[in-house]
């Protein structure tokens, strides 16, 4: 059975869709701040929306020019929605800034040429889909090679890989049919590329709706987890995440080192320099000790100037030596352009835990082998024993 679609009825469809997605994308964002992504994705649907108005009367107005105004909201709003999306999704860094001005000054370019030159509407569609391939490949990679990605941003990127190959195959054929192509061609290519283009408007929209929530979650649980002034784990954050460290090491019979670290005298720096420099001085000792930990490693505030560290798969000796690394570490930073030198004194405690070993029992230990490194004299490194 040779079936044909009805290519007026999709455009109005595609009309519709657009302009239905602005309404629900400004009635989604209402009570939101305005943000650039969501103002770029409206505007890419009222463009998009235009060129398939312009496509459907294009016998009122003149050919050549209908066509090019056609084509060039075409892109235009294809690129900003794009380009919305990158950015809702954190990908839209330099790199890409750069590749869309590349391309987007190539594709101005080229349509000049074409319709300065050739006056083709065959080559204007060959080209068109051949920009897209580029437009739409850029966050197709991205979310496909993002390993930090979601599992959304995968799927994202694998149908808008699959759009890419389609809007080529559309290009190959207007380049080699042999014939002119208009945009009311028959043809499975053609036909194949408006049902594409019917579904990126509803991943389009679905994406850009899934990736604000996802942002939104993802703010709110760094909130929640992330001591606000030295950008580290906060103490509950710590704590959960450390028991289930313990739990797997226990599971792996693996050890672990638990290290409670505590800035010596720190009222003194805020009596002496203020609290502003105190928060500088927490900054500048979270971001020392970050430097020297491992992919595995735990960091957390548990509250005013006393911090844990808890090292999976660290014995003693290990454990000993970055403790001592981080003392000597801390005892030579400076604060840029302030005279402040401060040290650490540091609680050691490692084990092998078992299903017995609680976190708060290894804090114990700890704060009682940091007390003795206080009561020692401060900047220094003790060890505590799990009792026999």
């Amino acid at each position: 059975m040779d079936y044909q679609l009805d290519i007026r009825t999709l455009l109005i469809t595609l009309i519709l869709g657009n302009v239905f997605m602005v309404l629900l994308i400004a009635a989604y964002r209402y009570r939101s701040p305005r943000d650039t992504a969501s103002s770029l994705f409206i505007v890419s649907k009222w463009l998009q929306s235009a060129c398939w108005l312009l496509v459907m009367i294009r016998g009122c107005l003149p050919g050549p020019q209908a066509i090019l105004l056609s084509n060039v909201l075409m892109l235009g709003g294809g690129g900003l929605e794009v380009v919305a999306l990158l950015m809702i999704s954190g990908a839209f860094g330099v790199k890409a800034r750069r590749y869309y001005a590349v391309i987007t000054a190539l594709s101005i370019l080229s349509y000049g040429l074409i319709y300065f030159f050739y006056h083709s509407e065959t080559l204007l569609i060959a080209s068109t889909s051949l920009w897209a391939v580029f437009f739409i490949a850029f966050p197709a990679y991205r979310f496909i090679a993002n390993q930090g990605g979601s599992l959304l941003q995968t799927v994202m990127g694998v149908i808008y890989a699959a759009a890419a190959f389609i809007m080529l195959a559309r290009a190959f054929a207007a380049f080699f049919s042999g014939r002119d192509m208009n945009i009311f061609s028959p043809g499975l290519v053609q036909q194949i590329y408006y049902i594409t283009i019917f579904l990126v408007m509803i991943l389009g929209m679905a994406g850009f709706v899934l990736l604000s929530r996802e942002r939104s979650y993802e703010t709110l649980r760094r909130m929640a987890d992330v001591d606000e002034l030295t950008g580290i784990l906060n103490r509950r954050a710590f704590i959960d995440r450390a028991q289930l460290a313990a739990a797997a090491a226990s599971e792996r019979s693996e050890p672990i080192s638990f290290l409670l670290l505590d800035i010596d005298h720190f009222k003194q720096v805020n009596d002496n320099y203020g609290h502003v420099t105190g928060d500088w001085a927490l900054q500048n000792f979270a971001s020392t000790v970050e430097f020297y930990l491992g992919p595995r490693d735990l960091f957390g505030r548990y509250g005013g100037e006393e911090f844990a560290l808890l090292l999976p798969g660290a014995d003693e000796e290990e454990s000993s030596r970055k403790a001592e690394q981080l003392r000597v570490a801390i005892m030579s930073s400076r604060i840029e352009g302030h005279p402040l030198q401060y040290t650490v004194s540091i609680g050691v405690i490692t084990l092998v835990p078992t299903k017995s070993a609680q976190l708060d029992q290894l804090y114990k230990l700890s704060d009682a082998a940091l007390y003795e490194a206080k009561q020692g004299g401060r900047n220094r490194v003790v060890r505590s024993r799990w009792p026999e």
